[in-house]
């Protein structure tokens, strides 16, 4: 169901973002390849990254066009002097201790061209409706990150905010998604459009760009 909602928001991001211009990708925290695969046709060249061999085994049967590379970037960034105009990192920050979100935002930052984009999505926004729900009903909350965590992360690398998707904004999950797709996907448009809920989505995507000094 969310891969759904991401899909439409990252044909969103070509149309707007990528009209008419070949896209030289990195994929970061590639993982099985889903990101790469999609935009396997609009992109010239695309370099998947991540640490996981068993992932990356997959990946490789997944990703007809690309180079899959098992690497730690923050420890060897073996891809020196590249430059990327799409960089993308989906299911990682979240995930990653405070230390290593830093680590990682400033080697994308490094490979990012001047005219590109960073994309990364928080799938564990904290401040979403479905966790303020959890809390008000005494459940566990879950491990995630913050619009002030993702703030401080982006003026720590140095990068601005072109755009966010809000995704995920009505309290519906996988398990239960409580209504049908084709009224939830049309639900979640007009939510979008509230301004005060757009940060209450439990799946942010942020375009962010270099912040010109």
């Amino acid at each position: 169901m969310i891969w759904q909602f991401e899909k439409t928001s990252l044909d969103h991001i070509l149309a707007t973002f990528y009209p008419d211009t070949q896209i030289d990708l990195l994929d970061f925290a590639c993982g099985t390849g889903r990101i790469m695969n999609y935009f396997a046709e609009r992109t010239r060249q695309a370099v998947g990254v991540d640490v996981s061999p068993s992932m990356l085994e997959v990946a490789r049967n997944n990703v007809g066009k690309g180079r899959i590379i098992e690497a730690d970037l923050t420890r060897e960034d073996i891809l020196g002097d590249r430059k990327f105009n799409l960089i993308t990192a989906f299911r990682f920050f979240p995930n990653a201790q405070p230390e290593l979100r830093i680590q990682v935002m400033r080697v994308l930052r490094n490979h990012l061209a001047d005219n590109g984009y960073i994309v990364f999505n928080n799938h564990k926004n904290t401040g979403s409706i479905r966790n303020r729900l959890a809390r008000l009903c005494g459940r566990k909350k879950y491990r995630g990150m913050s619009t002030a965590e993702i703030s401080d992360l982006l003026k720590e690398s140095n990068l601005n905010v072109v755009k966010v998707y809000p995704l995920a904004i009505f309290p519906a999950s996988e398990k239960r998604p409580l209504l049908p797709i084709f009224i939830l996907r049309s639900l979640e448009t007009i939510l979008g459009w509230i301004r005060p809920l757009r940060n209450m989505g439990g799946n942010l995507i942020f375009v962010c760009s270099r912040k010109m000094n």
